[in-house]
């Protein structure tokens, strides 16, 4: 079997990349051959069983790249199934162009792009060329996919209120690629506990929340520390995120926790593996997210988690553990409460690390490939 792959980027960073990455070698194990196109590529090694083309654009309209070579070359490609990542995009509406030129099914993974938008308290300014493209496009995109994935409960429910047949939505949960060590967590007579947040510095991200519930904490506990691990990164709300991480920086002086909250960059692999490993609370405050892998990530360390009803939360923390946006107090109140039971830190960091399990990138894999059989057969 042959797929036709058509996303951004593509390569084992963060998000619908590195899922698509995952995913494409997953299925090389299993004889599947991929054909990526897309605008950036971040892979080092040779994937087998793949053909990867990147792909510079002519011209943008916002967050809409348009390659005219890329649909020279893409109606060239003799495949069995087309399958796409994201909404609202050039390389998705190409995809679905293959897939109605070829009479070849068409998969899209929405990765959030669907209603994400109005979840994030956005303008009219930046909400505006969401509500054009629908208008225009009739969601046509949409409308010719076989199948639409939701990475979650909680998207799924969105693509529903987007009017989106329930018998065209499939939950394939995101897989994880978890590192082959042993996990250990002894909560017990420590001087430090560790509240650990990993996440791109974005308004998205809510860190403000955080922050503050560190704040209000940190009056009761002296031996609370805050680590955040992740950097600001641009995204397609450029007014909301301009000068972000300047705002938190200031917040954090501001609530006289400067010296409190540590900023440690970046981090991936074994880095990321060591924050964990040292973590004790990981809390995650976003204002929308499909899914969220840090998440998942925590709870394979064992961590106890805080999250705000976004993505995965609902699906892999009971409800004692969800806050509601921005109430930054309930946070504040949760964390204290967990941080003095070590043994209640111990059983909830294991009950999270059995649940983790349930979302392996082998599983997702699996999953796709079963998807992908039925569609082309």
């Amino acid at each position: 079997m042959r797929i036709l792959r058509t996303i951004g980027e593509f390569g084992p960073s963060i998000g619908p990349s590195k899922q698509a990455y995952l995913l494409t070698k997953g299925l090389s194990k299993q004889g599947i051959f991929s054909i990526i196109y897309t605008y950036e590529v971040y892979v080092n090694e040779k994937i087998e069983n793949a053909k990867i083309k990147k792909f510079e654009p002519f011209i943008k309209f916002g967050h809409y790249k348009i390659s005219f070579k890329m649909i020279q070359e893409v109606m060239r490609e003799n495949v069995d199934l087309v399958h796409v990542h994201g909404y609202r995009n050039f390389q998705t509406d190409l995809g679905a162009l293959v897939s109605l030129e070829k009479k070849i099914p068409l998969v899209i993974t929405a990765h959030g792009t669907v209603k994400g938008y109005e979840y994030l308290n956005l303008g009219l300014r930046s909400r505006l060329p969401n509500i054009i493209y629908d208008a225009l496009t009739f969601k046509l995109t949409l409308r010719l996919a076989k199948k639409i994935i939701a990475t979650s409960k909680s998207e799924a429910n969105e693509l529903l209120s987007f009017g989106i047949p329930e018998s065209k939505i499939a939950i394939i949960h995101n897989g994880i690629e978890f590192p082959n060590i042993e996990v250990k967590k002894d909560f017990d007579d420590k001087d430090t506990l560790n509240i650990l947040t990993v996440s791109r510095i974005t308004y998205k991200n809510n860190l403000e929340m955080g922050i503050k519930a560190f704040a209000e904490a940190y009056k009761r506990n002296k031996k609370l520390r805050y680590i955040i691990v992740g950097d600001a990164k641009p995204s397609r709300y450029d007014a909301m995120e301009r000068g972000y991480k300047e705002k938190i920086l200031k917040l954090c002086k501001q609530l006289g926790i400067k010296d409190k909250v540590i900023f440690t960059g970046w981090l991936s692999g074994e880095a990321l593996w060591e924050a964990y490993l040292k973590g004790d609370i990981f809390i995650w405050t976003s204002r929308y997210d499909n899914f969220a892998h840090a998440l998942v990530e925590a709870a394979y360390f064992k961590l106890p988690i805080i999250s705000t009803p976004v993505g995965i939360a609902g699906d892999l923390l009971d409800k004692e553990f969800l806050v509601e946006h921005e109430d930054y107090k309930e946070l504040s109140e949760k964390i204290l409460e967990i941080c003095e039971n070590p043994k209640l830190m111990k059983e909830i960091g294991e009950e999270n690390h059995k649940r983790s399990l349930r979302y392996s990138y082998e599983k997702m894999v699996r999953e796709y490939y079963k998807l992908y059989s039925e569609l082309a057969s």
